[in-house]
């Protein structure tokens, strides 16, 4: 009976884990990465510019993860902290769509609510003939904002019932569906009707019918353990803190204590692409339905009744509020934005999301980012079914052709992987006691490395030692970029080959005293920076990393020995050993008891 119950223990918690998107590089799914720098670059110049401290960019494509993207720092006050793609941000605004909307569709779909119920069947001193509707598509004419330090001197904070008293019987600006105006007292107001039906609080329904089916780890109204660590700051505050954890919107913080329908959500960019992505297939990912196709296709379209102001059930068409969307997606792209400097902009027609989010509220509210959303938008688009064709050198397909003619991978074989340093290595003589497969082609770079596993993975080998990026450095690529490619080979190894168990070899120093290699001249300090971002690299995908580049240097230098080397690039046989004798911990002989 302990074991049933541990395995049903073991089956719930595992429902609860997000499976990431699966990551790709774009050109496999006809998009062009050049392009797609255009939006990094954007997003650098920002920062540069202390726009904003840092970002953070997911691009979703075809329910893949295309780009996924650090910049800056999340933290500048009082101390600077770099930016990471696991980090957390108060979304704002953005909760509205994310949390409110599909929340109250939800309802909908069950047959509990009606778009036409008049908000006073709910909240009966409601004044007005304002609809459900009405607030999801801002069209109510209630003010954009209530007056937070009169409400909490008055009442006392939070006070979310006298909140909502005043709503229900603050002025009204213009009758309901003539006019648009964006409120945050809409979605507070549908707030209190979720939770009036539902009888759980807007933060346990969300949780339990949103974010835990879809295994969203890091979202959620107040944020605490891991999520909370890895939460960005906003605002400094006049004692000299800042916000962390809590949410900035005055009303959502103050008045309602941080579960509000019109901000105090918090999210990763990994969770929001898995939304997006869930949206993007009518309702459902991994298995799991959070709304019917019917339920997402309404979400997106605008009630024919206020056609004309643009906004949609939750989300933004056209309004005023939608630069966001910038100037290349389809008309069906639909978006919301939160004052942070948080945005998500999905559009369904092109299989897209764009997921662009800052806290650009740190440390003081003096961040810009309207044009830089458009900005990041328009480069993502332009990269859009501009497939660059892969085409490599001859040498890279005839070893193709000779690998076809060897015997295949198995579980029991060692594969060294790389360009023409580890082509050149005569690994089964190294290690006789090893059934050691050679896959390295002379010129090869990652993408083409990344391109041949085909021919490795379905063998499941024992381990691969992967080592490249030369040829990247005299492609004349970016660290990041490069870094950003080797990803792509070690995510498709950890995901297609589980078992193997893959270690990753940092970079070898070149000597250009010997100028024998135009391509890579002025390009010695590139080497020490690529090795130190691949031991991170390999710290945060949790493999071995053989730090091979100080083992062949001149002291106090980042030169290659010239003892080492015949050409400056490549090794000669002490060379080698050097290299042997860094693997061989991780190789050990198992002939070795034999022979003694």
């Amino acid at each position: 009976m302990r074991k049933i119950n541990f395995l049903l223990l073991l089956l719930v918690s595992l429902q609860g884990i997000a499976q990431p998107l699966e990551r790709v590089i774009p050109e496999m799914l006809g998009m062009d990465s050049r392009r797609l720098r255009c939006a990094d670059e954007a997003i650098l110049r920002a920062v540069d510019n202390k726009e904003i401290p840092g970002a953070v960019l997911a691009v979703v494509y075809k329910n893949k993860m295309v780009h996924l993207k650090a910049y800056g720092n999340k933290q500048t006050y009082p101390t600077a902290l770099p930016m990471d793609v696991n980090t957390v941000f108060d979304l704002a605004s953005v909760s509205k769509p994310t949390s409110t909307a599909i929340s109250a569709m939800i309802l909908i779909e069950r047959g509990q609510l009606r778009l036409w119920d008049k908000v006073n069947l709910y909240i009966p001193d409601f004044q007005g003939n304002i609809r459900v509707l009405d607030l999801m598509t801002h069209t109510s004419g209630l003010p954009p904002y209530a007056p937070v330090d009169s409400l909490q001197k008055r009442h006392g904070a939070p006070n979310p019932d006298a909140l909502i008293q005043y709503i229900a019987t603050c002025r009204r600006d213009f009758a309901p569906e003539t006019d648009f105006q964006y409120s945050c007292l809409n979605f507070i107001t549908l707030q209190r009707i979720i939770e009036t039906i539902t009888g759980q609080s807007l933060k346990e329904f969300a949780q339990a019918n949103i974010f835990n089916p879809l295994g969203l780890a890091h979202t959620g109204y107040q944020p605490e353990g891991e999520t909370l660590e890895r939460v960005a700051p906003t605002e400094k505050q006049p004692d000299g803190s800042v916000l962390r954890g809590v949410v900035h919107d005055p009303l959502a913080r103050i008045m309602n204590g941080g579960i509000s329908g019109n901000a105090g959500l918090f999210s990763d960019a990994n969770d929001l692409a898995i939304l997006a992505a869930a949206l993007l297939n009518n309702g459902e990912y991994n298995g799991k339905r959070i709304l019917s196709p019917q339920g997402v296709k309404a979400m997106r379209t605008i009630p024919r009744e206020v056609r004309q102001f643009g906004r949609s059930l939750g989300w933004d068409i056209f309004s005023d509020y939608a630069s966001n969307k910038g100037d290349l997606l389809s008309e069906n792209t639909y978006g919301h934005t939160g004052y942070t400097g948080t945005s998500i902009v999905i559009d369904p027609d092109n299989e897209l999301a764009v997921i662009l989010l800052t806290n650009a509220v740190h440390p003081v509210d003096s961040g810009k980012t309207i044009r830089l959303r458009a900005f990041v938008a328009n480069a993502v688009a332009a990269s859009l079914n501009c497939p660059q064709p892969r085409v490599y050198f001859p040498y890279y397909y005839e070893r193709l052709d000779q690998f076809e003619t060897e015997p295949a991978i198995t579980s029991d074989d060692v594969v060294f992987l790389g360009n023409s340093l580890t082509e050149n290595g005569k690994w089964n003589e190294f290690f006789p006691g090893q059934e050691i497969v050679n896959r390295g082609i002379r010129g090869d770079e990652s993408l083409g490395i990344y391109d041949r596993l085909y021919q490795i993975l379905p063998g499941k080998p024992k381990k691969i030692f992967l080592q490249t990026g030369a040829n990247d450095v005299s492609h004349d690529l970016p660290v990041d970029t490069i870094v950003e490619r080797i990803t792509y080979i070690i995510d498709k190894i950890l995901r297609e080959s589980p078992e193997t168990q893959l270690y990753l070899q940092g970079s070898l120093p070149i000597n250009e005293s010997f100028g024998r290699y135009a391509k890579l001249t002025g390009k010695t300090a590139v080497f020490p920076q690529l090795s130190k971002r691949l031991g991170e690299l390999a710290a945060l995908k949790g493999i071995p990393f053989i730090n091979l580049f100080p083992l062949f240097t001149k002291q106090g230098t980042s030169v290659l020995r010239k003892e080492l080397t015949n050409d400056g690039l490549h090794l000669n046989g002490e060379g080698y050993a050097i290299w042997v004798k860094a693997i061989s911990p991780y190789l050990p002989d198992p002939l070795a008891e034999t022979r003694r």
